[in-house]
């Protein structure tokens, strides 16, 4: 690296900070090595905020699709937002893993991956722009006491104290006079450590629901949510589970009163409001429930703390499916949904405009199996956040 006595440049520096921020992830990694002062800018929360700022001109979209039925095979591909070319995006400790990786979340740039064999006890964050990655520590709560029946999983940002955050909620089998026992902690990436939750809160603000194993969380409102099936007295019920990210504390939504087995239900994140998909079981399961040839946005409204009942979602829209069905994915750019058409002899991946019923084919090869959706923007966030606060420490006097 350079040192610091170059001369000063014929530039304010105000100007050059402004034209630094304009600059690609891949052209500010390879100029942090011009001098020290560039590189504890480039690495300054003020610098990595900014960038970020300026440079998201929409999410891409992050695909991670299966060829066979095991998903062992399998590939992850970035689509851009701008040119909506594929391109397949290789692992770079993919041959260190005794498995194949698990997406849990993609948030601001930063992807977090499980690689463990079973329980998602093994995580690893990853940065695709600046290709740094770190391996987090062990969680804390493990079988040693009870075997584990199932774990949720859900990782994004709070705003709220500055902080990415890994949920980890663990079901414990238990026998028939046992009451179900969950217990949840939280990995910070601002202190590089897990916290216990308090179980006793847990478990009264949960209820008897237990959430199901491979679900996606859906961040809305600085809030992770699932679904999830209720058990014992409640196991004809789902909930959505939701966990807030800046006080730590879990609750629990009442979905829809009319639900049946015949419909699947799907938690999305739409146009800022947390949004259930409801679309016919049939189409997932074949020859399962009666043939409902219809799919239903719902949205949660506002002021739904306040109701009690349950009452507290607005139809948004109903969809005809007609003869080919449409398996809702996710949500892109919070308003178009990512689905899957099923037709005769075809499955195509599209996005599909619920206002002006409007469909638009993915320019990727149809899975072959299945496939999984994430948001990605590039940034200068770091995987780990150690030296990222000692620089944020520094005053802009010391950076030029």
């Amino acid at each position: 690296m350079a040192n610091n006595s170059d001369p000063p440049s014929p530039l304010g520096h105000n100007i050059i900070k402004d034209i630094l921020l304009r600059l690609p992830i891949k052209s500010i990694k390879r100029f942090e090595s011009v001098s020290k002062a560039w590189y504890l800018l480039f690495n300054s929360h003020d610098f990595i905020s900014n960038h970020f700022r300026r440079s998201s001109s929409g999410p891409s979209l992050l695909i991670r699709r299966f060829h066979n039925p095991t998903g062992s095979n399998f590939s992850i591909i970035l689509m851009d937002n701008r040119t909506s070319i594929p391109r397949e995006i290789k692992i770079p400790f993919l041959g260190s893993l005794i498995r194949y990786p698990k997406i849990i979340e993609s948030c601001n740039g930063i992807i977090c991956l499980d690689i463990s064999p079973c329980y998602a006890s093994a995580f690893v964050l990853w940065n695709i722009s600046t290709r740094q990655f770190i391996g987090l520590p062990r969680p804390r709560i493990n079988d040693a006491h009870k075997p584990i029946w199932m774990v949720a999983t859900g990782f994004g940002y709070s705003r709220e104290s500055n902080d990415f955050k890994l949920v980890r909620v663990v079901n414990f089998h238990c026998n028939e006079d046992d009451s179900l026992v969950v217990r949840a902690e939280v990995y910070s990436w601002r202190t590089g450590s897990w916290m216990l939750l308090d179980g006793r809160m847990i478990e009264e603000r949960m209820g008897s629901c237990v959430i199901p194993e491979g679900q996606q969380a859906v961040i809305v409102d600085g809030s992770m949510h699932w679904v999830a099936n209720g058990v014992g007295k409640l196991a004809n019920h789902k909930y959505i589970v939701s966990f807030e990210m800046g006080n730590e504390e879990f609750r629990r939504i009442k979905i829809l009163d009319y639900l049946s087995s015949e419909i699947c239900v799907k938690v999305v994140g739409f146009k800022e409001s947390l949004a259930l998909a409801l679309y016919p079981a049939l189409s997932v399961y074949p020859g399962y429930g009666r043939p409902i040839n219809r799919m239903e946005l719902w949205t949660l409204d506002k002021d739904y703390a306040s109701d009690v009942d349950g009452n507290c979602w607005t139809k948004l829209h109903t969809i005809d499916l007609n003869s080919s069905g449409l398996n809702p994915i996710g949500v892109h750019n919070d308003s178009e949904l990512l689905v899957k058409r099923m037709e005769a002899h075809c499955v195509s991946l599209s996005f599909f405009d619920p206002d002006n019923k409007g469909i638009k084919t993915l320019p990727i090869c149809s899975s072959d199996y299945t496939c999984e959706f994430y948001s990605y923007v590039d940034s200068l966030v770091p995987v780990a956040n150690a030296g990222y606060l000692e620089v944020e420490k520094t005053r802009e006097s010391e950076i030029y």
